[in-house]
């Protein structure tokens, strides 16, 4: 079980030395796309699988998000969906809400979601959706009901009268309870 653990740890910090990398254009994703690791008698040949192993240890029983700006927290549980994970992978985040409508506020995560398997949206107050065409992620602090290419990615557990409320630069990070 120890030796599980340090190996999951191993795994989790060289998926984020690569994320690094990649974020500064260190490394070509040509790269990392043949990615090896070789640890242990444990063999990762590509990224993917990786990032999988890596969200796979971080979601535990669910995928949870936080979304923070100031002292406004959000904290959204995640559906399993292919869009979801691929948000969630991306983490952390440090990016602009921008306010739309009447009823949502938006945020652009820096890489497209695969959209394949996530349910078509039926949005309330407290949704966590995706709109395929403009790649961004929004979150619904008033009602709007079905959309065309919006896609739900889960729905807020605490914080959803602070949705209104974003402005400015906020975080996206992978929530741990056990932080509490």
């Amino acid at each position: 079980m120890i030796c599980e653990v340090i190996l999951l740890k191993k795994s989790v910090i060289l998926l984020l030395i690569s994320i690094f990398f990649l974020q500064c254009g260190v490394a070509k994703s040509a790269e990392f796309s043949q990615l090896e690791i070789l640890d242990e008698g444990v063999k990762t040949t590509s990224k993917q699988s990786l990032q999988k192993e890596v969200i796979q240890a971080k979601e535990g029983k669910r995928m949870k998000i936080q979304v923070q700006s100031g002292d406004l927290v959000i904290v959204y549980a995640l559906n399993d969906s292919q869009a979801a994970k691929d948000l969630y992978s991306q983490l952390p985040l440090s990016l602009e809400v921008k306010d739309f409508s009447t009823n949502e506020k938006t945020f652009y995560p820096p890489k497209a979601l695969d959209v394949s398997d996530a349910p078509i949206v039926n949005a309330d107050k407290g949704s966590l959706c995706y709109y395929a065409p403009w790649e961004d992620v929004v979150m619904f602090y008033d009602y709007l009901g079905k959309g065309t290419n919006l896609y739900t990615l889960g729905e807020v557990i605490s914080g959803k009268d602070n949705i209104e409320k974003l402005t400015g630069m906020i975080t996206v990070t992978a929530y741990d309870e056990s932080e509490e």
